[in-house]
């Protein structure tokens, strides 16, 4: 596989031959198609704004920051803990020790918790509806660009 240039790409693609069976930046052709494609999917979440309104999305955001604050520092960590003693029992089958497990698996779990408490607060921002359509707007053509450039 021949490793091409963003610009000839661009160049076979105009003259009518397809790009694939090339390397764009190290990376196939098929897997940026195959990227764009995805980014042309997650760009929808407009139209999941539009379905389920900015006043739904902001009621969300407030339980979901009230069921986290209902134990102001304890969400994460609970959230955590738990997480880390599952990733522990299921790690008892692998040749992982357990407290490798329980420490990964509280780590990721506080980090879920955290994020949680930040997707609420984002949620109730006044401005989201309209930031989420134009990122929306940019990862389709982000996403369309690179579906056409491997076709």
């Amino acid at each position: 596989m021949a490793d091409i240039s963003y610009f000839d790409a661009w160049g076979l693609w105009l003259h009518g031959r397809s790009t694939l069976g090339n390397d764009l930046l190290g990376l196939p052709m098929i897997w940026w198609g195959r990227f764009g494609k995805i980014l042309s999917f997650v760009s929808g979440a407009a139209v999941v704004v539009d379905l389920v309104g900015p006043e739904r999305l902001s009621r969300y955001g407030a339980r979901l920051t009230r069921f986290m604050a209902r134990r102001p520092s304890g969400g994460p960590f609970v959230v955590g803990l738990v997480t880390g003693a599952a990733v522990a029992l299921v790690e008892e089958q692998t040749e992982v020790p357990w407290y490798l497990g329980l420490l990964l698996g509280s780590m990721l779990g506080g980090a879920a918790g955290l994020l949680a408490v930040r997707a609420g607060r984002t949620l109730q921002d006044p401005e989201l509806p309209m930031t989420l359509k134009w990122v929306s707007l940019g990862l389709f053509f982000v996403g369309f660009h690179f579906d056409l450039l491997a076709s």
